[in-house]
C-alpha cells in the first residue's frame, strides 16, 4: 500500500480500509445525459462529462460532427433532493426521425455494456462511413510508443488500479485525446470527445485501449472513422471480422515490444 496517500482528484474519493488505513478508490456515479428532451442515464466517473457526452453521442451516430452540439448545460446533483448530475445537451439542428431513432435505442448507457437497447447488433453498423484506404502508414515501433503514451495519461489508474484508460492519436505519436473512467466505453468516449471537440480529424488516428478490443468498441472506433485499433489484451472474433471488413487495422496484446497484427498490416511499415 501507498505511504502517503495524495489528495484526491475529482475521480477518485478516499476511503478508510479495515485496518484503518486510508485508500483512493475510483468514482462510480449516476449521469442524466438529456438530448432535446431524450434521457439517458449512464454510471460515469465524474468529470468531463462533456467530453464523455459528444464522444457518445459521436460514437453512436447521432452527431455527425462534434460542432453539431449546440449548446451543453451541467446542473450538479442536488443530494438532499437525491437528484444526480445531469448534462442538457442542445443540438444545433432538433433530431430527425432517424437521429430520434438512435436516442430512443440508448435509451440506457451502461459502463460495461455497449449494446444496451439494440435488438439487432448489426443494425449499429448502419451508415457507417467508409475508412480512409491504407492510411495512416506507421512503423510498428509506435506502437509500443502509443502503449507507452497511454499509461503516462492514465494518473486516475496509477492512483487507483480501478478504472479503464483509452487514447487517441495520430500516427506521429501526437496525442489528440485521452479518457479515464470505471467504464471502458466511457473511457474510450473522452478520448473521442477531448479530441472531436479540439477540431482534430480522426481519419488517420490511432485509437488505444488499456483492455481487451470488443465489438462494440471497435463499432464506436469506425464509426468516427478511426482507421487503427491497438488494445493490450485480445480482440473478440466479431471485433475481427467487422475490422477485416471496414478495412481496418487490429493490433492487440500490445505490451512490451511486442504485439500480434491481426489484420490490416498494409498500414505497417519497415
Amino acid at each position: 500500500m501507498r505511504d502517503a496517500i495524495p489528495e484526491p482528484p475529482p475521480g477518485a474519493a478516499r476511503r478508510q480500509l479495515a485496518d484503518g488505513r486510508d485508500d483512493l478508490l475510483v468514482r462510480e456515479e449516476p449521469l442524466l445525459l438529456v438530448v432535446h428532451g431524450q434521457q439517458l442515464l449512464t454510471m460515469r466517473t465524474p468529470g468531463r462529462d462533456e467530453d464523455l457526452a459528444v464522444g457518445f453521442l459521436l460514437g453512436e451516430g447521432i452527431l455527425g460532427h462534434a460542432s453539431d452540439v449546440l449548446q451543453m448545460v451541467s446542473k450538479p446533483a442536488d443530494t438532499a433532493a437525491r437528484t444526480t448530475d445531469e448534462l442538457h445537451v442542445t443540438l444545433r439542428t432538433p433530431p430527425d426521425a432517424v437521429v430520434k431513432a438512435r436516442l430512443a435505442r440508448t435509451h440506457e448507457i451502461r459502463s460495461s455494456c455497449g449494446v444496451c437497447g439494440v435488438a439487432d447488433a448489426q443494425s449499429l453498423l448502419e451508415a457507417t462511413p467508409a475508412l480512409l484506404p491504407g492510411v495512416p502508414k506507421f512503423n510498428p515501433a509506435r506502437v509500443t510508443a502509443l502503449v507507452t503514451a497511454l499509461h503516462q495519461v492514465q494518473e486516475l489508474f496509477s492512483l487507483t488500479g480501478g478504472c479503464h484508460g483509452a487514447l487517441v492519436a495520430n500516427a506521429d505519436g501526437t496525442v489528440l485525446g485521452s479518457g479515464e473512467d470505471i467504464g471502458r466505453h466511457n473511457a474510450l468516449d473522452k478520448a473521442i470527445g477531448e479530441a472531436a471537440r479540439a477540431g482534430h480529424e480522426l481519419t488517420q488516428a490511432i485509437a488505444v485501449l488499456s483492455g481487451r478490443a470488443g465489438y462494440d468498441l471497435v463499432v464506436k472506433c469506425l464509426r468516427v472513422r478511426i482507421p487503427v485499433i491497438v488494445s493490450v489484451s485480445a480482440p473478440s472474433a466479431l471485433a475481427f471480422d467487422l475490422c477485416h471488413a471496414a478495412g481496418a487495422t487490429l493490433i492487440g496484446f500490445a505490451r512490451g515490444e511486442r504485439h500480434e497484427v491481426y489484420c490490416g498490416a498494409v498500414r505497417l511499415t519497415g
